[in-house]
């Protein structure tokens, strides 16, 4: 059986937000294993702290997502 367009939106969106959440974990990984990812971001604490809110953000929205619909 075939799911409904609801449940396969749904599928979508959860994908998408664990997508992002994914790129921007490795972005911290980079900046926080590879020196070379670090010389384009003069102010390193910053950039995570940016990046990590980032994550917060699209996991907040995640559980909001599975909690509600």
């Amino acid at each position: 059986m075939s799911k409904s367009l609801n449940e396969r939106i749904k599928a979508g969106m959860e994908m998408y937000l664990e997508g992002q959440i994914c790129k921007y974990k490795m972005n911290v990984e980079v900046l926080l294993h590879n020196q070379a990812g670090v010389a384009e971001h003069p102010d390193l604490m910053e950039t995570i702290e940016t990046e990590l809110g980032k994550i917060a953000d699209f996991e907040d929205k995640l559980e909001v997502l599975k909690k509600h619909f």
